[in-house]
């Protein structure tokens, strides 16, 4: 590691154990060639690149006596994942399978040389023949100087991943793919696609998500396929946190009133919720010890709420520590609350 910040964030160099993740889809012509397909077959591989593969970087200022990343200068001489990929086409893009990865995202601010410097989270784009990418932008990651442990490990072990980009296999692992902070908490209707009135333009594509056990594969004849699963433990703990707020719209008979609107949750209750059940019931961290739960949890909300603030590779340290307290003051969905039948009559519910 360099230990070298920018923004608060890892400076990317030689040195760094830094690498891009996972850029997906990488689509590269694969064998057979034959009649039938003469070009071969497109297939979408995963692909990678890693900071000690950097050329073409600073000449006097270095960390650790190696080069560091610039703007616009450096790049990584070779990427990995889509070597299959090696029909005549290779990719079908670049015309290339183990092609360069080039930086598309740096430091506003700081700068070597007279050159801004790489850091942690900056986009790259994978496998060129030049500057124009075969595989998407996907963040640069070291890791984020944050006083929380290693949160790029604590993701990367459940799989983390981009929604809209799954590597998940529901049908074979019975695995899906989860929103550790609950999509429709931010959505009017999430079979519909449409956003509620405090969070108009959120994605639920882009969003942050883990691989979770959902159903059982194989399953014995006693069993349900989803009852008592990971994700259905999860479920339930945020369906209290829901419960509690929807007991705001029930009179003292329990039948619905309007005179009590129903107690919307703020965004940073309903984040640290959703992150401590998925670290409480995960098969991977469920059995770690107090401390590792805690900080596991602690990465997950960081991770959610930097998403929902917006912050931005250009912000700084301190730009992005408002964006993200000020999001957790935020209300969700009034109706995530108001959606059970108990709760319809809600003057508040519906916005």
């Amino acid at each position: 590691m360099g230990d070298v910040f920018a923004n608060g964030l890892e400076i990317s160099g030689k040195a760094v154990q830094a690498q891009t993740i996972a850029a997906f889809p990488d689509v590269c012509m694969t064998p057979p060639e034959n009649p039938a397909t003469p070009p071969g077959v497109p297939v979408p591989y995963p692909n990678f690149a890693m900071a000690g593969d950097t050329e073409k970087g600073t000449s006097t200022v270095k960390i650790k006596g190696k080069i560091v990343n610039l703007k616009n200068k450096s790049d990584m001489s070779r990427t990995s994942g889509d070597e299959a990929g090696c029909a005549a086409k290779k990719g079908v893009v670049s015309s290339k399978n183990m092609g360069k990865s080039y930086f598309n995202a740096w430091s506003a601010n700081v700068k070597f040389e007279g050159e801004p410097v790489v850091r942690m989270s900056d986009l790259t784009t994978n496998n060129h023949a030049s500057p124009v990418g075969n595989a998407p932008p996907w963040p640069h990651i070291a890791k984020l100087n944050v006083g929380l442990g290693d949160c790029e490990k604590v993701f990367a072990e459940l799989d983390g991943h981009r929604h809209a980009d799954s590597p998940c296999d529901f049908s074979t692992t019975g695995r899906n793919s989860e929103h550790t902070a609950r999509a429709s908490a931010f959505m009017r209707s999430r079979s519909a696609g449409t956003g509620c009135s405090q969070w108009p333009a959120y994605d639920p594509a882009d969003a942050p998500c883990i691989c979770m056990n959902t159903k059982r594969v194989n399953k014995k004849a006693s069993e349900r396929s989803r009852k008592g699963m990971p994700h259905d433990r999860k479920t339930k703990k945020i369906d209290n946190l829901l419960d509690q707020a929807r007991a705001g719209c029930k009179g003292p008979s329990g039948s619905v009133s309007c005179k009590k609107a129903c107690t919307v949750p703020t965004t940073g209750d309903l984040v640290k919720t959703s992150s401590d059940a998925t670290v409480n019931e995960h098969s991977r961290t469920k059995r770690k010890s107090k401390e590792e739960k805690k900080s596991a949890s602690e990465c997950l909300e960081l991770i959610n709420l930097a998403y929902l603030a917006g912050v931005e590779d250009s912000d700084s340290e301190e730009e992005a520590k408002k964006k993200v307290e000020a999001v957790k003051q935020k209300p969700i969905c009034t109706k995530a609350v108001c959606k059970a039948p108990k709760a319809r009559q809600c003057h508040t519910c519906g916005v």
